[in-house]
């Protein structure tokens, strides 16, 4: 990746549900900004859509130590 990536300005109109998980995926990711936190969730999308789309299953162990698998609507 480079050091100075090529970026372009884009305006959203944000719901209020928006603009709180926003703010939750900025605390989540320590990110800087809430522009920097749109784009780490950009990035962990894409990632799981295309291992998805790939035919691969997202599963995660629970507290109990129970697997459960991830499913994202409109993928799969």
């Amino acid at each position: 990746m480079s050091k100075n990536p090529h970026t372009v300005k884009v305006t959203m109109n944000l719901t209020d549900r928006d603009v709180d998980n926003t703010d939750k995926i900025r605390k989540i990711f320590h990110a800087r900004s809430n522009a920097a936190a749109v784009s780490d969730a950009l990035s962990v999308t894409v990632t799981l859509a295309s291992m998805i789309s790939e035919g691969k299953e997202i599963l995660v162990r629970n507290k109990k130590g129970e697997i459960e698998r991830i499913v994202i609507a409109g993928l799969g």
